[in-house]
């Protein structure tokens, strides 16, 4: 029978071994660092573990990061990612998702799911969140007028202050959209992909509030040498200068459903960067 041991300091090396070997696209310092920092994290909110091994007869398996969070309402989160399953043990992988989610959390997600993974967890009580993304060409949308839509950096005084001001120490941009309706928080992980700076809308209240403030966050993200940007969409969803893309994983959750539009807060986005 499969058994299943934390992620703990001292299986550390294992993980990332592991973690090299099912995504060998990834350079080495990528696990190093992002791990690190999620290990961090978790030390310093009293999180536990930041991932399981799956071990058959003492032998390494499997790996899977659960990367936990709260919430300003007191809920818990549990985020889903870079699961690996040594080819040789593949039938055992529901086994091993059906102990990960027995751990206590409100909401689990899923935000990256493999092909392989996005037929599994609809199983699991997995409901779609999102089927794509919208990708936008920066430079395109800043020509889009604000409608009076305007964008501050810094952190609104709110119930999610200290999500917002842990995020902007994760490297996070922490913004404001202010329009004629109120306010809201934006946070935007940044990552590189193929040598290009591409943002990514992480946490949003209300999606349409930024789709209808496109221009003025086009021209924000522009002026920070940012060139594309990424936002979490359905078909049928449409900027200027933006276009739907499947390529974009869709994303999944488990639970009561988050109370933001897009709620990818501390997740691989952030501690990976990706």
């Amino acid at each position: 029978m499969p058994m299943l041991e934390p992620i703990e300091r001292e299986t550390l090396g294992e993980a990332h071994a592991l973690l090299a070997r099912g995504f060998p696209m990834r350079k080495p310092d990528f696990w190093t660092e992002g791990l690190e920092r999620l290990m961090a994290h978790h030390a310093a909110s009293g999180l536990g573990p930041i991932g399981q091994i799956m071990r058959m007869k003492g032998e390494s398996a499997g790996v899977m990061l659960t990367i936990r969070s709260r919430r300003a309402d007191g809920g818990s989160v549990v985020n889903l990612s870079s699961w690996y399953v040594d080819p040789r043990f593949r039938l055992l992988a529901p086994r091993m998702l059906t102990r990960v989610l027995e751990e206590p959390a409100d909401v689990f997600t899923d935000l990256t799911p493999s092909p392989a993974v996005t037929e599994m967890i609809g199983r699991f009580g997995f409901v779609q969140r999102h089927a794509g993304a919208l990708l936008v060409a920066l430079p395109v949308a800043a020509f889009v007028p604000g409608g009076g839509a305007r964008i501050l950096d810094g952190i609104p005084d709110s119930a999610e202050a200290v999500m917002l001001a842990g995020h902007r120490d994760l490297g996070c941009l922490v913004l404001r959209l202010i329009t004629d309706d109120g306010e809201m928080p934006l946070v935007v992980s940044v990552a590189s992909r193929r040598g290009l700076p591409v943002a990514r809308i992480i946490y949003a209240t209300d999606l349409a509030a930024v789709r209808g403030a496109i221009g003025p966050i086009a021209r924000h993200l522009l002026a920070r040498g940012l060139a594309v940007l990424e936002l979490p969409a359905d078909p049928g969803d449409h900027v200027p200068g933006g276009w739907f893309t499947r390529r974009a994983r869709p994303t999944f959750f488990r639970g009561t459903p988050p109370a933001a539009a897009v709620d990818h807060a501390y997740s691989e986005f952030v501690f990976l960067r990706i």
